[in-house]
């Protein structure tokens, strides 16, 4: 009823309205649910620990700001037509997938929660010719999470909840070349987490993309969306290896962490600050867990150490 009575109605307004929308919701957000707002300051902290009290203070006023764009994008995402869309979000090497997929490899995307990730899932199928995955999350309202998968899915993508997602890629690995985008700064799991620093401390990465590319053998690309103006946005990406056997255990996924460390220096308000991303805490033995995960995928996967 949420989605039927007031989100997709809500989806066919003009965009500008719907950007109009966002002001309200950059008020409501702010002041008045004051939506996440000790955990948007705690990663500013961690994050920027030696700027002043007013430099993190317009971060987070930012950070609201954002917030309140991305809802009015992501509503317009649900019902805008794939000619629209094309020309809100664009990618700037089409070539490197195109040799890739001439080349029959398979491809991981790795991405992130800056700008409008939204607009990239919706036409991902659309701007590359591999057939088009992501894998994420499931939204905790079921009926909801349906729907809005199902608009995503619209022009050809299709999103795997990342629980069973082996069962499927091992089916869908002997079809056509395909692109799995993951957006990898979210918290992950613990118990099977690669841990590396990043802002500092020790933090949890989903190792599930670099167990792909080994286990797959596929290409892996690191994607960061950039804004060229308000509602428009283009993909840079970067071919961080053709061949996986080549790098060494967590080689991979160190690389796209110093990448997204980079990219949220550069654009800090246009990261998702809402997310819990330091929640989980150390594993009691860090050496020990580090050793041990280690180990399991050399012998899975016979790295060079």
């Amino acid at each position: 009823m949420l989605y039927r009575l007031l989100i997709h109605p809500l989806s066919l307004l003009p965009m500008g309205f719907l950007y109009g929308l966002s002001c309200l919701a950059y008020a409501l957000l702010r002041y008045v649910l004051g939506y996440r707002k000790a955990i948007i300051q705690e990663n500013i902290e961690r994050v920027f620990p030696s700027w002043s009290k007013e430099q993190k203070r317009k971060l987070l006023i930012d950070s609201y700001w954002h917030l309140g764009q991305l809802i009015a994008e992501g509503i317009k995402n649900l019902s805008i037509s794939e000619r629209a869309l094309l020309k809100r979000v664009s990618i700037d090497k089409p070539e490197l997938f195109q040799t890739l997929y001439d080349e029959g490899k398979h491809v991981i995307i790795l991405s992130s929660h800056l700008e409008n990730w939204e607009f990239f899932i919706t036409a991902q199928n659309a701007l590359l010719p591999h057939r088009a995955f992501g894998i994420g999350k499931k939204i905790k309202k079921g009926q909801l999470d349906q729907q809005i998968n199902a608009r995503r899915e619209r022009f050809g993508m299709r999103v795997i909840n990342a629980k069973n997602y082996r069962e499927i890629l091992n089916e869908e690995i002997k079809g056509e070349a395909l692109a799995i985008l993951t957006l990898g700064d979210q918290s992950p799991a613990p118990d099977n987490s690669f841990w590396t620093p990043f802002f500092g401390p020790e933090t949890a990465f989903a190792f599930g993309a670099e167990f792909m590319a080994h286990a797959y053998d596929m290409a892996v690309v690191y994607m960061v969306l950039k804004k060229d103006k308000r509602g428009h946005y283009r993909a840079e990406t970067e071919l961080l290896c053709s061949d996986p056997s080549s790098m060494n255990y967590g080689e991979i996924t160190r690389a796209y962490v110093d990448r997204l460390e980079r990219d949220i220096l550069a654009e800090p308000q246009a990261w998702l600050w809402s997310h819990n991303r330091w929640k989980h805490p150390f594993p009691k033995q860090m050496d020990v867990f580090k050793k041990e995960h280690r180990i399991k995928f050399e012998k899975r996967f016979k790295s060079k150490r």
